[in-house]
């Protein structure tokens, strides 16, 4: 099969996971650039459905990415840790919780985006803002941004 490239890292990583079938949905800055915001960043943060299979086909696709160390990691331990980051920057973060938000509660609500012809699942305003109250500086400013485009989109 011919690699198709992108030109984003975020269509790049995505497509490689939707081609394992992986279990995830996008938060962090990448998710907040996809809802309207303009905080820079090139890591792709995932909140993924903590299970073994599931871990076992998000490295399968960073792996297949060029991502080397992915291939080295356990599945089982992905799935016992709140976060695993692979590579240098960017990098890709794999959350099995973003602080008290989970895959059980914000993959069935994730909202789908496409970016290059590349659809990601992304976390929505209101769990991307559960995910950010963790106290610190730059989250407390995130929230504040998410809630001016939920008030902008009604």
């Amino acid at each position: 099969m011919k690699q198709k490239h992108y030109a984003t890292r975020l269509a790049e990583v995505c497509s490689h996971l939707n081609a394992e079938r992986a279990r995830y949905v996008l938060v962090g800055a990448a998710a907040l650039q996809l809802w309207g915001t303009t905080r820079a960043t090139r890591d792709v943060d995932m909140l993924i459905d903590p299970t073994v299979p599931n871990a076992k086909r998000v490295l399968r696709a960073l792996a297949r990415l060029g991502m080397g160390f992915a291939k080295e990691l356990a599945p089982d331990d992905v799935v016992r840790r709140p976060v695993t980051i692979i590579g240098d920057i960017p990098n890709v973060g794999i959350f099995t919780r973003a602080w008290n938000l989970r895959y059980a509660e914000a993959g069935p609500a994730a909202t789908l985006f496409e970016v290059e012809g590349v659809k990601i699942p992304t976390a929505s305003i209101e769990h991307l803002i559960e995910s950010k109250r963790t106290g610190r500086l730059q989250d407390a400013a995130d929230i504040e941004v998410l809630e001016e485009i939920r008030r902008m989109r009604g």
